[in-house]
């Protein structure tokens, strides 16, 4: 079994090819016609870093350290998908359009940056079994902004109140990103012999409150679309699934020997976990304190631990749930992180803060 994995960077649900109307990508809709769209799915946090780390370590935000875009280092002793995989024996190629914003992450050293098309093309066609990760930023925005800055025109034109070209400028990114670069990958892939998982780390804001993403845990910017083949398995039609339920997915389709101790499940499995979380801290300069959310497919508790701000509202729809009692959220979240077998673990000391925060600025998410 071989695994392609692509990731797209800031890809909103409800702009998803596939899911909105006025996203038109003929080509990417035709080699996917057999793929299985999961609507369900959200992410463990509404910023890149954090997010990455729980997929490519099964562990939620609080275990593996990373719980915002400035936090700078993993725990120590945590295993990750590349090197079990190298471990194993396969090939692994990996590889980003913004290959600094993984930098002093534990499995930073994996991940190169983007090639052409035609070089990931040759690794879709090796004949040892292979692992590939692209990860695409360019529906990030700038969206192709002059500044090439992740949000200084754009965050311009929010203000000036121009949300109609901000969001022609996504649709304009989605579509060609789906079209002539995706879709080339899909079309070199001898589909019997791989699996193929299209996600989204997070979603995209345009709110007032929010106006980008990394900042909250509201629906905008926590449910993603997931595309996936698997080769001569059915999806299984779970109700709820996680991003940090792909680990242990990927354990199992490529036999990997690792013992996971994480909370996550394999999707297929019939069943969800009993609650899943979702965590993100700005950072000092926000006016959002570190949030987690606990939520099933009925109920999402979310709550703000610096200001205690708390709410209750329905999953999916987001509308406003009577708060009896929210004492068990703080009891059953108090309690998962009690049972986690690595929040204990120290940090890793070598991470170099202000080359982080260097890089960063560069992108565009620091002032």
């Amino acid at each position: 079994m071989n695994l392609l994995l692509i990731s797209v960077d800031s890809l909103r649900l409800d702009f998803a090819p596939g899911i909105s109307a006025a996203v038109r990508t003929p080509r990417f809709s035709a080699l996917t016609r057999d793929f299985h769209l999961c609507q369900h799915c959200f992410s463990v946090s509404s910023a890149t870093r954090p997010v990455h780390t729980s997929i490519f370590t099964g562990l939620y935000p609080f275990e593996h350290g990373i719980e915002g875009q400035h936090s700078p280092a993993m725990r120590q002793g945590v295993a990750d998908l590349f090197n079990l995989c190298r471990r194993a024996g396969y090939a692994v190629g990996a590889f980003s359009e913004a290959p600094d914003i993984f930098t002093g992450l534990s499995y930073a050293k994996h991940i190169a940056p983007l090639p052409t098309d035609e070089q990931l093309v040759g690794w879709l066609q090796r004949r040892e079994p292979t692992v590939l990760f692209v990860h695409y930023w360019s529906v990030h925005p700038p969206y192709g902004a002059a500044d090439g800055l992740a949000f200084g025109e754009v965050g311009q034109l929010l203000a000036a109140g121009h949300i109609g070209e901000v969001q022609a400028r996504y649709r304009a990114a989605i579509e060609q990103l789906f079209e002539r670069h995706i879709a080339r990958l899909l079309a070199a892939l001898d589909l019997s012999a791989w699996a193929v998982f299209i996600i989204s780390d997070h979603g995209q804001s345009w709110r007032d409150d929010e106006p980008y993403h990394g900042q909250t845990l509201c629906n905008d910017v926590l449910r993603v679309p997931q595309y996936y083949r698997l080769p001569s398995e059915e999806p299984v039609g779970r109700g709820l699934i996680s991003l940090v339920d792909l680990f242990p997915t990927f354990l199992s389709l490529l036999e990997l020997d690792h013992c996971y101790r994480g909370f996550a499940r394999d999707i297929r499995s019939p069943s969800s976990p009993e609650y899943y979380v979702a965590e993100i801290d700005p950072g000092p300069a926000a006016q959002q304190g570190r949030q987690w959310s606990l939520f099933n497919a009925s109920a999402k508790f979310t709550c703000d631990q610096s200001t205690q701000r708390e709410t209750l509202v329905e999953t999916f729809s987001e509308r406003p749930l009577p708060a009896l009692d929210t004492r068990p959220y703080h009891q059953a979240y108090t309690a998962l992180r009690a049972a986690s077998s690595y929040v204990q673990a120290e940090f890793d000391q070598t991470t170099d803060r202000a080359l982080l925060h260097q890089r960063l600025r560069a992108l565009g998410y620091m002032d």
